[in-house]
């Protein structure tokens, strides 16, 4: 993976933070809401696991940046490096938390699931996928199991393992699902048609099985559910967003442009959203407006865009670059780094 950011990667992760603020604010029709978007909906439980998914592409983009994960070097130093972000989005999911706006940050989650994967990022693509398998099949059976009374179940950080709303035990899976997506060449034509085939095959046969089997314990496909068949369908177009991303951004990255920058600081934009639903009130999400989604999310676009052409990285993107470097070259400062393959030729 050369060449500098990938756009389609951004304009995903700009799609899941929009689809995010959508399920937050937007109004679908489920909580009685008038002048209803019924097509909003669909903002329930896809953009969250897609930004976990892209969490895990990250990761693998991170690994490949410094060597890949074959070399000693190139793992711890990329350890350090996700452990240093996964504090900082813990710290900062646990402040948003406290604000009391209605919405379950998921910052805190996200960050113990980086954690989760550091020690996984040497095993190869199918046991990822085997171990992502499992917590897809068996994660909410595992938190129903625990869930009931005692203090684990609101214990801090490590109660996220098993929480109501983005259980780790269970979403780890997309996590590891993106590390495997990651490896891939998507620059690629081909790679990009594969993840969309495979994608829209995986989400689709889904919906087949709920239709066919009806709602359960396993089958349902209610948003937040955490059953087998909803994760798996959520994952399915996850991967099938990723790969088409990749392939329209890069032919309409003028049109996309607002998108991919509001992705390319996709915490800035996560947190700025979470502020001004605090500024306002909490009506925002118990009481679901259209028009406060169009205008707040008219914001994160143009703020997005105009921050980027007027100063690049974003503000909490910029905190978390150079941390996260700080914390990765102090965990390899024992280890001699490996030298270019290209110097040594010279």
């Amino acid at each position: 993976m050369t060449g500098g950011r990938i756009v389609g990667l951004d304009v995903a992760r700009g799609l899941a933070v929009l689809g995010m603020v959508a399920a937050h604010v937007g109004a679908d029709g489920s909580r009685g809401d008038g002048e209803p978007w019924p097509w909003l909906v669909a903002s329930h439980g896809r953009p969250s696991a897609l930004f976990a998914v892209l969490t895990g592409v990250t990761i693998s983009l991170m690994l490949a940046g410094a060597g890949g994960r074959g070399d000693a070097w190139a793992v711890r130093h990329t350890r350090g490096r996700v452990a240093a972000r996964a504090g900082l989005l813990v710290l900062l999911g646990g402040f948003l938390a406290q604000l009391s706006t209605g919405v379950d940050i998921i910052l805190v989650n996200l960050g113990l699931m980086m954690l989760m994967a550091i020690p996984l990022l040497r095993l190869p693509s199918w046991a990822l996928l085997s171990i992502a398998g499992l917590a897809f099949a068996f994660g909410r059976a595992v938190v129903a199991a625990i869930l009931p009374g005692g203090w684990w179940e609101h214990a801090p950080v490590i109660g996220k393992l098993w929480s109501y709303h983005y259980p780790a035990l269970a979403w780890i899976g997309y996590v590891l699902l993106g590390v495997v997506v990651g490896r891939l060449t998507l620059r690629s034509a081909r790679v990009q048609g594969l993840l969309v085939g495979l994608g829209v095959m995986a989400a689709a046969g889904a919906v087949l099985v709920r239709l066919v089997a009806g709602d359960g314990p396993v089958t349902g496909m209610v948003a937040h559910s955490y059953t087998p068949v909803e994760m798996v369908h959520n994952a399915g177009v996850a991967v099938a967003v990723i790969g088409a991303c990749c392939w329209v951004a890069p032919r309409a990255r003028t049109v996309l442009s607002p998108v991919e920058a509001v992705g390319s600081m996709a915490l800035s934009a996560y947190v700025l959203q979470i502020l001004i639903i605090a500024f306002v009130g909490p009506e925002m999400v118990y009481e679901p407006s259209n028009v406060a989604l169009v205008a707040l999310e008219a914001v994160l676009l143009v703020s997005a865009w105009v921050w980027r052409r007027w100063s690049g990285q974003g503000p909490l993107e910029r905190v978390l670059t150079v941390a996260s470097n700080a914390a990765g070259t102090r965990a390899v400062r024992d280890l001699p780094r490996p030298r270019d393959p290209e110097e040594a030729v010279a």
